[in-house]
């Protein structure tokens, strides 16, 4: 018998008829929710492609994995995005956070999540360049080489990581993220995963981290991350390997989020663009060459299965609802660009994987047509889509636990 690809060809894959297809969903729908929103918990997830969620809106959001990739596909795939963004909207100076209502990030792209989100007005091109100063003062580092000076930032560094991590976000903390914000990495002293939080952070201090120390424990590169009044202590291991993509864990985040997103009743009233690593060896700590390839499979792993997941997951709405950005994983070698070129592979809980007819670039060019639609609805609706807490001067705090948060409407 002729073995068959993982990825095959786009006439191999045939899809369903439509009632197998929701007979399918209907028999693993609870064993789905289950594993992407845990035990002990029962979730309706409302599947359908053009549902009561177009009316009111669709709350973006932007997943970055780490899974041991440098970061590469995501900073190409983020500047053609802006670029064509800008285009549609015909704003010159528009920017990637213009356009999402959250970002997630985990590994090299917790720096590109953290960077777009909390330095204000930063372009792509401004967040890919923040990160190759934290990956070349990490190969600094592993070659005894720690001074260096940022020609985009100008502090000099302290060494290593850190030391480029503290001159692009300075004493910038997660409540000073200009919207939703989560990057996760595995707590080594519970032995459970840890979610960095913007919403958690505005809750109190004892949730607050700086941005440098969630991004240097999201990149393996920090030893502790300490709250800002020293109440809560993580021990971090790198996120690109427990949990390369964060994309469930954003997806989970806003449907249990009821303050901030009060109208997601489902995946259908979700946006969602996550790019993958591209699979290449990647950014954290030194280690010998094996180490480091068994770290980035299993990171590649991770991703793939909650990739398939989420394909699952988001059922008939897949197609309208979940962009994935991600290289084929069998060609070695390639540029950004090159993978943004190649034909997307699409996968999906116990179907397997498949190559579409359009390339990585051309589905950002959708992605990007779907958000500027979404942000031209907005400015014509009288009915907020999301409601963001605003932190100001922490004086203020015991009148806004008094008076409640006050909110921008987006």
């Amino acid at each position: 018998m002729k073995p068959t690809s993982l990825i095959d060809s786009a006439s191999g894959w045939r899809e369903p008829i439509l009632g197998s297809d929701k007979l399918s969903h209907e028999i693993f729908s609870f064993l789905e929710s289950r594993f992407l929103f845990g035990p002990g918990e029962t979730l309706t997830l409302d599947c359908g492609g053009g549902g009561g969620g177009r009316g009111r809106g669709r709350v973006r959001i932007l997943s970055i994995d780490g899974g041991g990739g440098g970061g590469e596909l995501a900073a190409a795939a983020l500047a053609r995005l802006e670029a064509r963004l800008r285009e549609l909207s015909g704003n010159p100076s528009a920017r990637i956070v213009d356009f999402f209502d959250l970002a997630a990030g985990s590994g090299a792209g917790a720096v590109l999540a953290a960077a777009l989100f909390t330095r204000g007005s930063v372009s792509a091109a401004d967040a890919a360049a923040a990160l190759a100063l934290v990956r070349s003062d990490d190969d600094r580092r592993t070659r005894k080489k720690t001074r260096t000076r940022s020609w985009i930032f100008g502090r000099r560094s302290r060494g290593g990581v850190v030391g480029a991590l503290d001159r692009v976000f300075g004493e910038a903390t997660m409540r000073d993220a200009a919207k939703p914000l989560l990057i996760p990495c595995y707590d080594a002293a519970t032995g459970a995963p840890y979610v960095f939080s913007r919403a958690d952070a505005v809750e109190g201090d004892a949730y607050d981290f700086f941005v440098r120390d969630v991004c240097a424990a999201a990149y393996g590169s920090a030893a502790a991350a300490v709250s800002v009044d020293g109440a809560t202590r993580v021990l971090p291991a790198a996120s690109a390997t427990a949990m390369a993509s964060p994309a469930a864990a954003a997806v989970t985040h806003v449907l249990h989020n009821k303050q901030e997103f009060p109208f997601v009743a489902g995946v259908g009233d979700l946006l969602v663009v996550s790019i993958g690593n591209g699979g290449g060896s990647g950014g954290g700590a030194a280690a010998s060459e094996a180490a480091e390839e068994l770290l980035r499979i299993a990171g590649a792993t991770q991703a793939d299965m909650v990739d398939q997941a989420l394909g699952f997951a988001f059922g008939e709405s897949r197609s309208a609802s979940y962009v994935r950005i991600q290289g084929d994983g069998v060609t070695a070698g390639r540029t950004a660009e090159a993978m943004l070129a190649e034909r997307s592979v699409e996968s999906v809980l116990f179907r397997g994987r498949r190559m579409t007819e359009t390339t990585n670039g051309e589905r950002l060019d959708w992605a990007a047509g779907e958000l500027a639609k979404e942000e031209e609805r907005r400015r014509r609706s009288k009915t907020p889509t999301v409601l963001i807490c605003v932190v100001g001067d922490h004086r203020l705090d015991g009148v806004r636990r008094l008076l409640g948060f006050s909110m921008i409407i987006l």
